[in-house]
């Protein structure tokens, strides 16, 4: 009797995965990354690109990471389940225009800027879009971009250096000559 316990939980384990690979696609969105840029000063400034698809249409996200919280001239990051997030379009080829008409502002004057719609949520983007400032800032030899949301008197802001957002924009290239029908 002892055996027959012992082989029928055997059994019992081995189908398993056969269930659990048997169930109907999730409902809940993926994130599906697409190219993922760590600072290597601040491991805790990642931007990423990423697919969400909802049935079956690609959806194609840059997140910039956690915001910091305060004004113009002090952020404190604190919040470290929100991540902004910025639609990019629905192909390959459109986030990568969009990422290049970004990546245009670090060749403008310091100050400029310009506005385009984000959410601020948690794991996933959401359809909660407000708008987001995104401003070119130089200081000493740093050029970075400012990614900021005002909120009742206070700004949520992420920064990106030029160097980091270069390597997003050119990974972003290669991945799509590697997959060009994305």
């Amino acid at each position: 009797m002892n055996t027959f316990k012992k082989s029928l939980a055997v059994l019992c384990l081995a189908l398993i995965p056969v269930f659990v690979f048997a169930q109907k696609t999730s409902k809940f969105p993926q994130r599906n990354e697409i190219v993922e840029v760590e600072n290597e000063n601040d491991p805790s400034m990642i931007l990423e690109v990423f697919d969400c698809p909802v049935d079956g249409v690609s959806h194609y996200f840059l997140s910039v990471g956690h915001l910091g919280f305060g004004d113009e001239v002090v952020q404190v990051l604190f919040d470290p389940v929100f991540e902004l997030f910025l639609p990019l379009g629905d192909s390959i080829s459109e986030a990568l225009e969009t990422l290049k008409q970004l990546q245009a502002l670090y060749k403008s004057e310091p100050g400029a800027s310009m506005e385009v719609q984000g959410c601020l949520a948690f794991g996933i983007p959401n359809d909660k879009y407000e708008t987001v400032k995104v401003t070119f800032r130089k200081v000493l030899l740093t050029r970075f971009l400012e990614f900021s949301v005002q909120r009742e008197g206070y700004i949520r802001a992420a920064h990106v250096q030029k160097s980091d957002f270069g390597s997003l924009v050119t990974s972003m290239k290669l991945h799509h000559k590697m997959y060009p029908k994305k």
